[in-house]
């Protein structure tokens, strides 16, 4: 996970159009007049975020136990979820929706119980990015409380059973991925 400041500049362009008219005394043809007026404008916000952390964080799920499941088939035994640190500190002007989003280092995603996941180099695992216990698709910015870091987590979840030809014993698998903070 990357050290990773959030700051923004806003533009916006304020648009009124007032419409002045002049109202002609009764018996008086005269002429309406009216005038556009425009006025822009850019508004600068100052607040942003750092992870507290700092530097790549690596998820190690270490020894992970697959059982024969049926011919040539095996599945996931056990439960392979671990806590993401994702403590952050902000500060300047930081009114506004914070969010979060952890996008996929190469696009791609699985889909999972209805779920984007992070799909990793082996194609019957996936790794499932659980916030304050509940599912989240990845890829998907969602809200957080600046004022208290959400629980995220990282759960490996079988795609599909697999042939046990297609793996052996030491095998590594490995995904990647950036968590991003933003006011948006």
């Amino acid at each position: 996970m990357n050290n990773r400041k959030v700051s923004f500049l806003v533009a916006a362009a304020i648009m009124l159009t007032p419409v002045f008219s002049v109202q002609a005394a009764p018996g008086n043809t005269g002429d309406n007049d009216s005038m556009d007026i425009n006025i822009t404008g850019t508004v600068v916000a100052n607040g942003s975020c750092t992870f507290n952390q700092g530097g790549t964080l690596n998820v190690d799920f270490g020894e992970v136990k697959l059982m024969s499941s049926g011919t040539n088939t095996v599945e996931l035994s056990g439960d392979y979820r671990k806590s993401l640190v994702s403590d952050f500190f902000c500060d300047g002007d930081t009114d506004g929706l914070l969010q979060m989003k952890f996008t996929s280092t190469t696009g791609t995603y699985e889909t999972y119980q209805g779920a984007q996941v992070l799909a990793a180099d082996k194609a019957f695992i996936g790794i499932e990015l659980v916030v304050n216990g509940a599912p989240q698709n990845m890829g998907e910015w969602f809200t957080i409380d600046q004022n208290a870091a959400p629980a995220l987590k990282a759960q490996l979840v079988q795609l599909n059973t697999t042939t046990s030809e297609s793996i052996v014993s030491g095998d590594v698998f490995s995904a990647s991925g950036t968590l991003t903070m933003a006011f948006n």
